[in-house]
């Protein structure tokens, strides 16, 4: 349909309409204008659950992530602090700060002739934290290497391993 002289004459058309198809008219476009905010709301509404779900995921890994986070900025920080010392000393310490204790924990020094620093460590009876925590800071903090390793179950105690280890930097 095309307005020649605008959309105006369509609608004085419409006021030429009887009053019941007026009436009828008038709640048709109101239902449908209704009908249109409703779908809208409807529509927003499900685009903000979406995004909801999202941002709630976004922060369950990030509860997750940041305390990995965390650990790894700790570690880069702590990186080579014992490097200066001694093995025998660094060693020392990095089992102390582990938890293991003297009674548990045998270092001895071995020599070789071709200068490289190399030591022998036996420790008993330790946990499976303490196990990962020495070996992680052995080499992280104390910047040795591991040459050889022996693990193997502590006698009657099913849960802890003894560790012997060749260790050189």
């Amino acid at each position: 349909m095309s307005f020649p002289n605008g959309p105006w004459r369509a609608v004085a058309r419409l006021a030429h309409l009887p009053a019941a198809a007026q009436r009828r008219l008038w709640r048709t476009i109101l239902c449908g204008w209704a009908l249109a905010l409703l779908g809208a709301w409807a529509g927003l509404s499900a685009f903000t659950r979406m995004e909801e779900k999202q941002v709630d995921e976004l922060g369950q890994t990030y509860m997750s992530v940041a305390p990995l986070a965390a650990e790894v900025m700790d570690l880069r920080q702590r990186r080579g602090q014992l490097e200066g010392q001694p093995p025998l000393l660094a060693a020392e310490r990095v089992a102390r700060s582990a938890g293991i204790g003297p009674e548990r924990l045998a270092l001895t020094p071995v020599q070789q002739p071709d200068g490289v620093q190399r030591l022998s460590l036996r420790a008993q009876a330790l946990t499976l934290p303490e196990l990962v925590g020495l070996l992680r800071d052995l080499n992280v903090e104390a910047g040795l290497g591991t040459v050889s390793a022996h693990m193997a179950p502590t006698p009657e105690m099913d849960d802890r391993m003894d560790l012997d280890l060749v260790l050189a930097r």
